[in-house]
């Protein structure tokens, strides 16, 4: 019986340790900025080159209509100076005038349109970098809590492995051999507890003949699922 205990208290160990190795596993891949925070950053640098994009439409336009004031000044001084007395020329210099201001009309929209453009991509970047610092702050204790998890785990498994080289020392060789064999077969599980007369591992009942020689001469097997069977 005590070979079958020992064996069971090697596969309960080396379950374990597959566990803490499987989440170890996955703790290592989500170390690293997360999908979020990635996300927020590229949000926030789409929304700063708007708002760079609207900035330097703004000041082109600003130029532009700053140059454009400037002729149809020049343009009103050179018509009302007196210096120009051809009707010709006047009515000239009138229709430029009139074109020098309707395009300064246009221009002036087009800047409008260009600062709320601006003033909305700022507000969406202030929003950007709101969502960037609280996505940071919550990868970071993420990050902390993981940390936290793979040391706790990491001992957790050093004190598993040194249970586990104490016991199969005492564990003959042939009834190692056979628990690697079955365990890989069987999805990890070897040994199987008897519950009420039923093998914990396929469900099968185990016959009352058999049960009451368990144990005593080496190894019992489940007549179904052969996995080596504990009684309870």
């Amino acid at each position: 019986m005590e070979r079958l205990k020992s064996l069971y208290q090697l596969q309960q160990l080396d379950n374990e340790e597959s566990e803490i190795q499987a989440r170890l596993s996955e703790i290592e891949a989500l170390a690293g900025d997360s999908p979020a925070l990635q996300q927020a950053r590229l949000d926030l640098e789409q929304a700063e080159e708007q708002v760079k994009h609207w900035t330097l439409q703004q000041q082109d336009i600003e130029l532009q209509a700053g140059s454009l004031k400037q002729k149809i000044t020049e343009s009103e001084q050179a018509l009302y100076s007196g210096s120009t007395t051809n009707p010709k020329e006047l009515s000239e210099r009138q229709s430029e005038l009139t074109s020098l201001k309707r395009r300064l009309e246009n221009m002036e929209e087009e800047l409008l349109e260009a600062m709320i453009e601006r003033e909305e991509a700022e507000a969406i970047s202030a929003r950007a970098q709101t969502h960037l610092e609280q996505a940071e702050s919550e990868w970071s204790k993420d990050q902390q809590d993981l940390l936290s998890e793979k040391e706790s785990l990491q001992e957790r498994l050093e004190k598993v492995t040194t249970g586990r080289d104490e016991l199969v020392p005492g564990i003959p060789a042939d009834d190692l051999r056979v628990y690697q064999n079955l365990r890989g077969s069987k999805g990890g599980s070897a040994v199987a507890l008897i519950q009420g007369g039923i093998c914990a591992g396929c469900g099968m009942e185990v016959p009352s003949a058999r049960l009451a020689r368990a144990g005593e001469k080496g190894l019992f097997f489940c007549g179904n699922c052969e996995r080596i069977l504990l009684p309870e």
